[in-house]
């Protein structure tokens, strides 16, 4: 055997095989993290966004050109038609890459119970001793509930959220609300602000709009009506120039259409407690019931607040919302009518079991 200083050297080692080792190994992307198995995001509806900014931003010079172009041909004093034809566009524009910017609606942490998101970040950072969040069912949004029984609306549902990712976070934080409230009860301690009794305790539940709401909308419009009337006679005195069908105008009847509408019509909701069907009364008009002819059922959707009839195919169409609607009197109705289901429910899965 030759002294190991005889024997030849070893050849060198080629590149692409010493390119395997020196590379660092990437992780697997495919495997969620766990922090991001233990977070719930709820999402926008991107796809539609950008479409909506793709389409609305080279849209938005062509109305403005357009626009000019109406107000010299036609010698247009008012600015009305031009806002109306240019607004629309530069508010979708805007609004929907500002939406991009915002990575997603809300986060919500299932271990520590935290919530994040931009939209209600200016009322958890004024967070207080006492305050706790939950959700509203009979709403179908995220409250976040004062100590003195105040509730500030910090998420909720809309056109433009996901709606699998709303369902799911819906879903898991109903879960442990309920779990919470489950372990308040089984300590035997009482809640700090007891709930105020519901009105219409009676066989019927009756729910009408929210007045105040409204009301308080129309004040709105008719102070803007008289600011504009101030404006036009101070500028007839001082003989200026004022257009008085102007925007102020424009924004004033939208005030107002919008606050008194509800209010003369006053669309009354009636459901008798154990029925299947509901009826809305509107002013002047003869009652409606519904589901009507061609659909099965009501529902009642805790993920929008919104009460449905729906078809034997699944499709579904709107009979209340809950947001328009007396808080009080609606969460009675809900609490009924979701109570009723269930037993209905139970008795038709107890029949087919005998």
């Amino acid at each position: 055997m030759a002294p190991p200083s005889d024997l030849p050297t070893a050849p060198p080692i080629p590149d692409d095989e010493m390119a395997r080792f020196r590379k660092r190994p990437k992780p697997d992307r495919t495997a969620p993290d766990a922090s991001e198995r233990n977070v719930v995001t709820v999402r926008y509806k991107r796809r539609l966004l950008w479409w909506v900014v793709a389409i609305a931003w080279p849209l938005t010079p062509v109305t403005f050109v357009l626009g000019i172009y109406l107000m010299v041909s036609f010698e247009l004093d008012s600015s009305v038609p031009t806002f109306l034809l240019n607004f629309p566009p530069l508010y979708a524009a805007a609004f929907g890459t500002y939406l991009l910017t915002r990575k997603d609606l809300l986060t919500y942490d299932v271990r520590h119970g935290w919530i994040g998101g931009v939209a209600g970040r200016s009322a958890l950072n004024r967070w207080r001793d006492g305050d706790r969040i939950e959700y509203s069912v009979p709403l179908g949004r995220l409250e976040l509930i004062r100590a003195n029984g105040r509730r500030r609306v910090l998420f909720r549902s809309g056109y433009l959220v996901d709606r699998a990712s709303w369902t799911a976070f819906v879903d898991v934080f109903l879960a442990h609300q309920n779990t919470r409230a489950e372990d308040h009860r089984d300590t035997g301690a009482e809640p700090r602000h007891p709930s105020a009794p519901q009105p219409g305790l009676g066989p019927a539940v009756r729910v009408g709009v929210r007045w105040r709401f409204f009301g308080a909308v129309l004040l709105a419009g008719l102070a803007l009506v008289a600011f504009n009337v101030a404006i036009w006679a101070d500028a007839e005195r001082s003989g200026a120039d004022y257009d008085f069908f102007g925007l102020l105008t424009v924004m004033a009847g939208g005030y107002v259409l919008f606050g008194v509408l509800p209010i003369v019509c006053n669309p009354v909701l009636a459901y008798e407690s154990g029925s299947d069907r509901v009826s809305v009364k509107t002013r002047g008009l003869p009652a409606r019931g519904f589901p009507r002819p061609g659909f099965e059922r009501l529902e009642h959707s805790v993920y929008d607040g919104v009460l449905y009839e729906v078809r034997a195919d699944g499709k579904r169409r709107r009979v209340a919302r809950g947001w328009a609607r007396d808080q009080a009197a609606w969460k009675t109705f809900v609490d009924r009518f979701m109570r009723d289901q269930a037993a209905a429910e139970s008795r038709s899965t107890g029949g087919e079991d005998r």
